[in-house]
């Protein structure tokens, strides 16, 4: 008995972080990596409502504590009115969405107001 848990022991925690290292292989990106080209009518709309994916790139950027040349965009899927960006910061894939003109974390609640 005391063999089997010290297994689960050693091999629980192994898996796990092999787990994690799988997520941040998606930001191994090639040196000649071109970032995803947003739609310039969209943009154009969002610029009225400092929406765009330089104000996205400014917001990762005060979150995360590092600079705006840290970001890198793997996916951008938007429409006027709401969008997802995957991005690469610092090495760490994430996820953010924008409502409107508000941005945040793809995790974050806004309604959530029980705490």
């Amino acid at each position: 008995m005391k063999q089997l848990i010290f297994t689960l022991a050693l091999a629980l925690p192994t898996l796990y972080f092999a787990q994690e290292t799988q997520k941040d292989k998606k930001c191994d990106l090639p040196a000649n990596y071109q970032e995803p080209t947003p739609d310039k009518k969209i943009q154009s709309f969002l610029k009225k409502v400092d929406a765009t994916i330089n104000d996205l790139r400014k917001h990762i950027a005060i979150d995360n504590d590092c600079e705006e040349k840290d970001i890198v965009f793997l996916r951008i899927s938007e429409q006027k009115g709401n969008g997802i960006y995957d991005v690469c910061v610092k090495g760490k894939s994430m996820k953010y969405k924008r409502m409107g003109s508000v941005f945040m974390k793809n995790s974050e609640n806004p309604f959530d107001t029980a705490k």
